[in-house]
This record gives structure tokens, C-alpha cells and sequence, in this order.
């Protein structure tokens, strides 16, 4: 009997590597900040810049999960070539993701002077603030270049997005340095990492613009765009929002209950938020490269559903899923390994406070890796089947009603620090994977049944 497929294991591979790549260099962007802040800046930079990140990728998730609509429509549409209906997918994408973007800028930039009545060390609300005040509006460049990166990515071509992100990672760190350190001009501290990361994203979207205007398989669909106002239709707009609001809702729970584990942290002490971030960094890491095989794992699955190879879609949803399970105790198992020498990269080597709690969290980091990774791909595997509803309700579950409210107890009431918040977060993600690879097999094997009494 094999243990996995070796035809399924190679597409997804083909399709996932590159789009590990690209998540890599998005992430490296928040690492090259964490470590070249706290390096330079010092523990109390790191725990600013933790906080508006925590802040930042809250609310951006939710533009983000709306992007994510886009993939498993093209991918269907492809498997049909049916190019009038990526025409279509594009241009109302594009409209529904600035949109939302535009709108949670002015959201963000309003709600900024909350952050003085969070609880939160006082010394570090002001290099917070202004951070967030440069980084927030880079949602519009990013929203653009995550438009382009959906649909070509739904279309199987994922290496120019691949491209685009390490060379605006490569930009983002020499500028990073540049600024902070104050090479040819004053040093901006803070802000200066902020200007780096807003520079390197406006830089991705003008690169892969032109990529994909010279690419075979993306050229016609950069050509045939169009915002003409008689080319849109509302029940596409509605297509998109139902599949892309419930998206955002689950990436918004779970997000913000690490920006709140983060608040939590805050509730104890700088060193306490600084030692998550450190902890979260290595462990985001790991889960990005994981989101490689989501999108692989979605653009797959909805290619079988356009094809109703429905014994196939749940062959490959099994195999996926047993993939990212091996990838991630590998992972689980080296963050055990170096969980002394990882935090060493991301703060001042006086900071031994730090060093040592983060060294703790790293072991509960290690543990939840195999949780983290497949409850990511079994939500690529949904949403390739276009099931997004119940996804989102499972998530609010697993790390509103359980993981918050688990992790301030242990934290605070119970004086566990961010050792405490770990442990929770650790069991909501073991609770979300079990429940959402349940809901995949249920599925698919739906299709199946349903189809087969046709065949009758």
C-alpha cells in the first residue's frame, strides 16, 4: 500500500515549491524587521514593532481573505477553458479587493490613538503608533499585487510572483539596514523599517505587472483588462464576496487571536511580548512555507472539481495532508534542536531574559507544527471545493471560545506568562486541524456518493 502518491506528490510539489518560495520572502519581510530591530534597536523596538504587526496583520487578513475567492474560481474556470470567465474573475477581483483595501486604510488610520488605552507598556505605544501610521498604508500597493498574484496563481503560473517577492525581499533588507542604521542620512529607527517594507511592496506590484504582461499563460488576461463600468456584473461581485467574507472571517479569527495572544503577553511584560514574537516569527515561518501546499493543494482539488474527478479530489486532499504532516515534524523537530540558538538572531545577546523564555516557547512551537500545517492545507482543500462557511465557524471556535480565553487564564490569572498563552494556542490549532480534516473527508466523500448515484 503506498503512503502517498507519488503522481499527486510531484504535481503538488511542481505547484507548491514556488509559491513556498513567495511565502518565504513575504514572511521574511516581518522576519528581516523583527531581527534587524531587535538587533539594532533592542528588546523594547522588537516589542514595539511585534505590537503593530499584531495590529497590522489583524485587520490586513481581512483584505487578504478576500483575495483568496479568486484562485479556486480560475483554477475551475481553466480546467473549462472557459477565458471569458477569468476576464471575469480579474477585473471584479481587482474591484472588490481595492475596495476592501481602501476601506480598512481609513478604518486603521482612525482607530490608531486606541492604542493608548490597550494596557500595553507605555514606552513603546509611540514607536508602535508610528509605524503602523507608514506600514498601513501599504495595504493598496499590496492588495494590487495580491490580485495579480491570485489569478496567476490560479492558473498555474506562480513563478513570476515567486520572482517579484525575493527581489523586493533582497530591496526591503538593504533598505531596512539603510534606514535604521543611518548610512548616507540620520537614522529613522522604527519607521525606518516601516519605509523599507512600503518601498519593497510598491516594488512587487510594478514588477509583476510587467511579468505577467509578457507571460503565455497570464499575457491575454493583462491585455483583455478592463474597468469599463458596462463589463461588470453584481452577481459576480456576490460570487466573490461569498466565497472571499467567509475566507477572511477564518483568517481574521485566527490571526487576531495571536495579535490578542500578543495583548495578553502585554498584560506581563515587554520581555513576555517580545519572547512571543520571537517564538511566533520561527513558527509563522514554517506555517508560510505550509501555505504553499494550501494553494497548491486549492488549485488542484478545483481543478478536479471542474472536471468531477471527485474519487481523485479526495485522493489528493489524503495525500496533501500527509505531506505537510512529514514536512512539519521534521520542522518540529529542529526548532527542538536549535530552540537555544534561534532566538539569538532576533535580539541583543544582554537580553537573557528573553533568550530563555522564547527557548521555552520554541518547544511548544515544536509540538502544535504538525497541527498548524494540516489544519492550513485541509483549508486549502476546502476552499478548492468552494466550502468556506463552516471553515470560519470552526476557526472562531477553536481560538475565541477556547484559545483566548484558555490562554489569559494560564497567562495572567495563573501567572504563566507567554509559556502559559502558548499552551493554548497550541491546543486551539490541534482542536481546528482535527475538526477541518473531518469536514474535508465528509465532503468529498459526499461528491462522491452523489455522483456515483448518477452514474446509476
Amino acid at each position: 500500500m503506498q503512503i502517498l502518491n507519488p503522481v499527486h506528490t510531484k504535481r503538488l510539489f511542481q505547484l507548491a515549491i514556488p509559491v513556498m518560495i513567495t511565502q518565504v520572502g513575504q514572511v521574511s519581510v516581518q522576519l528581516f524587521d523583527n531581527i534587524m530591530v531587535g538587533k539594532l534597536l533592542g528588546a523594547d523596538a522588537l516589542a514595539s514593532v511585534s505590537l503593530a504587526n499584531g495590529v497590522f496583520f489583524s485587520i490586513f487578513v481581512l483584505a487578504l481573505g478576500f483575495s483568496l475567492a479568486i484562485p479556486p474560481l480560475v483554477s475551475e474556470a481553466q480546467s473549462k477553458n472557459d477565458h471569458t470567465a477569468i476576464n471575469r474573475i480579474f477585473r471584479h477581483g481587482f474591484v472588490l479587493n481595492m475596495t476592501v483595501g481602501l476601506v480598512l486604510v481609513i478604518i486603521m488610520l482612525f482607530a490608531l490613538p486606541l492604542l493608548y488605552h490597550l494596557d500595553q507598556p507605555e514606552k513603546i505605544i509611540p514607536d508602535t503608533e508610528s509605524y503602523l501610521r507608514i506600514t498601513v498604508i501599504s495595504i493598496i500597493p499590496f492588495m494590487m499585487f495580491q490580485t495579480m498574484r491570485e489569478v496567476s496563481e490560479g492558473l498555474s503560473f506562480t513563478i513570476g510572483v515567486t520572482k517579484a517577492t525575493i527581489i523586493a525581499n533582497v530591496i526591503n533588507i538593504v533598505l531596512n539596514y539603510i534606514f535604521i542604521k543611518g548610512i548616507f542620512m540620520e537614522s529613522l529607527g522604527v519607521d525606518g523599517s516601516a519605509y523599507a517594507s512600503f518601498i519593497a511592496r510598491v516594488f512587487m506590484v510594478i514588477f509583476l505587472f510587467f511579468v505577467m504582461k509578457k507571460n503565455p499563460a497570464t499575457k491575454r488576461y493583462m491585455a483583455d483588462f478592463s474597468l469599463k463600468a458596462k463589463l461588470f456584473q453584481k452577481t459576480m461581485f456576490e460570487k466573490l464576496v461569498r466565497l472571499g467574507l467567509p475566507t477572511a472571517l477564518q483568517m481574521f479569527f485566527e490571526v487576531t487571536a495571536f495579535a490578542a495572544a500578543a495583548f495578553i503577553c502585554g498584560l506581563v511584560s515587554a520581555n513576555d511580548i517580545a519572547s512571543h514574537q520571537i517564538a511566533l516569527s520561527m513558527a509563522s515561518f514554517t506555517f508560510n512555507l505550509c501555505i504553499g501546499f494550501s494553494v497548491a493543494s486549492t488549485i488542484m482539488i478545483g481543478r478536479r472539481l471542474g472536471e468531477q474527478s471527485f474519487v481523485e479530489l479526495k485522493e489528493v486532499g489524503i495525500n496533501n495532508m500527509k505531506i505537510v504532516f512529514l514536512f512539519m515534524g521534521v520542522c518540529g523537530i529542529l526548532f527542538i534542536v536549535f530552540r537555544h540558538v534561534l532566538p539569538t538572531f532576533f535580539t541583543q545577546k544582554e537580553d537573557l531574559e528573553v533568550i530563555h523564555l522564547a527557548a521555552q516557547l520554541m518547544i511548544i512551537a515544536a509540538l502544535f507544527q504538525l497541527s498548524d500545517g494540516v489544519q492550513v492545507v485541509a483549508l486549502g482543500c476546502l476552499r478548492g471545493i468552494q466550502d468556506v462557511k463552516i471553515p470560519s465557524i470552526i476557526t472562531f471556535i477553536a481560538y475565541w471560545i477556547i484559545t483566548i480565553p484558555l490562554g489569559y487564564f494560564l497567562c495572567v490569572p495563573m501567572k504563566m506568562g507567554a509559556f502559559g498563552m502558548w499552551i493554548a494556542l497550541g491546543l486551539g490549532l490541534t482542536i481546528s486541524a482535527v475538526l477541518l480534516v473531518f469536514r474535508f473527508l465528509k465532503l468529498s466523500q459526499r461528491k462522491i456518493d452523489a455522483f456515483e448515484k448518477t452514474r446509476i
